[in-house]
């Protein structure tokens, strides 16, 4: 039973549940999760387990042994409290389509224990390929001897490099033993072409292979360049790190790499992309990591939801821990939450014309799934019910500051995104205007740095036809970290 959840567990039943209630409770959720209405790993996996609970309960026999070894189970209290706010405390009865925006978040209820903070795994999956070469592979070397020095020596580290084949460099390794990880490291020689799904298979080996509980497990890819027909294969990888409980992190160097592969392979993990133009940049996600890892309260979150029918999710972004528009497919990787910090994310739901007796409208109801680090290793679930009641013919629009401040920043980095695809299609013009926007907005946010950049390649793209070298992506994720609220509490 991958999960740590019971058969009952899985199948929402009660361990008094008949066999009525299990064959009934098991073609809903087969339908729901099987591979040919909902294709994915992850879909598969679980239904996958419906089946194999079904099997066992719906068999006399199975049952009374399964549930002898179940017996004495103690029930977990809660480990993860939930907060929801809405952008309208009701939906107006209207023959017209609305938007309805959620600020969800999610906190930790138990506090930091050091003394059971699990070990860690990280495997550093490293492009060797020729672009590499010279200052961006010693930035590289320089800054992971800085941040094994600041992991519990228990902690282990293993390393992959890659070009168009991979090599494991470094066998899980302790990383008290940081003299002979300097040593390999200084071996590695950049050559070849890029090709992410051979480092980040191997990587994947690697960690799946090690199998002794209790350890967490993390993949950190670092890569300058494309990868060339092999994006399918590295997205399906990716889905299997999550059902594997592995998140990864993707770390683009200089300017050539392709952001929005990154973007979605990482999120289909419950991971991230991070822009990388200086050594200072690579240095402060290194501190970030080495604080991170050592205060996550849980781990592989999943939000697995069903809306009613006609209600669209236009996206779910998570502004906290870190920014990352978040893959919409079901269930949706959620990422990790952290001690002493909410977890934060926002959704926007469109809801068609309300129906004469309607009462309410479901915009998401579901669980979120969730492996806590410290103090069990059963998966818990968090049961959610996103509802609202239609009352009265006016809409009244009243959101939490939360909301309002979200937006006014997710519109500064769609706008720019929209400013992406003008140039790539050639519309310059288009372009042009949404940069002006964007710098007038960053000016009244109180970030003039960022707005004299947008001004600078609007100025560039009038002239050239295109953004400089890495101007698209200094506001892309320039824009993106904006979308956090502890950005604003330190411009404020």
């Amino acid at each position: 039973m991958k999960s740590g959840e019971t058969w009952y567990e899985i199948l929402e039943i009660s361990s008094e549940a008949t066999v009525e209630d299990i064959r009934l409770a098991y073609f809903e959720h087969a339908r729901k999760y099987h591979p040919d209405t909902n294709p994915g790993d992850l879909a598969r996996d679980w239904f996958f387990q419906i089946q194999e609970a079904y099997e066992t309960l719906s068999d006399p026999k199975k049952r009374r042994d399964y549930d002898e070894s179940i017996r004495g189970r103690k029930n977990l209290k809660d480990l993860v409290g939930i907060s929801v706010k809405y952008s309208s405390s009701t939906i107006p009865r209207l023959n017209e389509s609305q938007i309805v925006y959620v600020m969800l978040e999610l906190n930790s209820l138990v506090e930091l224990d050091r003394a059971k903070i699990p070990q860690n795994h990280l495997c550093l999956v490293i492009d060797r390929s020729t672009s590499m070469k010279g200052s961006r592979i010693e930035m590289v070397k320089e800054n992971i001897l800085q941040f094994i020095e600041k992991l519990r020596p228990s902690d282990v580290i293993s390393i992959v490099t890659f070009n168009d084949r991979a090599d494991l460099l470094i066998t899980p390794t302790k990383v008290s033993e940081i003299n002979l990880i300097s040593e390999k490291l200084a071996t590695i020689k950049c050559s070849g072409s890029t090709e992410l799904y051979t480092g980040i298979k191997a990587g994947f080996d690697l960690l799946w292979g090690n199998s002794a509980s209790g350890i967490r497990k993390h993949m950190i890819l670092l890569t300058d360049g494309h990868t060339y027909g092999d994006e399918e294969a590295c997205y399906a990888l990716a889905q299997k790190l999550h059902t594997r409980g592995i998140t990864l992190n993707a770390l683009g160097i200089g300017h050539e790499w392709n952001d929005v592969f990154l973007d979605h392979l990482s999120g289909l993990t419950g991971g991230s992309s991070i822009f990388i133009s200086s050594t200072g940049d690579l240095r402060n996600y290194v501190q970030k990591l080495s604080e991170s890892i050592s205060v996550t309260a849980a781990e592989n979150l999943a939000f697995d939801f069903q809306s009613e029918d006609g209600i669209t999710t236009n996206y779910i972004y998570r502004l906290r821990p870190d920014v990352s528009v978040l893959p919409l497919e079901i269930p949706v990787p959620m990422g990790e939450i952290y001690y002493n910090k909410k977890s934060m994310y926002l959704l926007s739901f469109t809801i068609p014309p309300i129906q004469e007796n309607q009462k309410s409208v479901i915009l998401a109801r579901g669980k979120i799934r969730y492996q806590p680090s410290i103090h069990t290793d059963r998966k818990m679930r968090l049961f959610v019910n996103m509802t609202l009641a239609v009352e009265g013919t006016q809409q009244i629009l009243n959101p939490p500051q939360e909301i309002i401040e979200a937006l006014s920043r997710i519109s500064i980095y769609q706008m720019q995104e929209k400013a992406n695809l003008d140039v790539k299609n050639g519309h310059l013009n288009h372009a042009v205007a949404r940069l002006g926007s964007i710098s007038t907005q960053l000016f009244k946010l109180g970030n003039p740095d960022m707005a004299l950049k947008a001004i600078q390649e609007a100025d560039l793209i009038k002239t050239s036809g295109k953004y400089s070298k890495d101007g698209d992506k200094q506001l892309k994720y320039g824009t993106r970290a904006l979308l956090s609220p502890e950005v604003e509490k330190r411009e404020s």
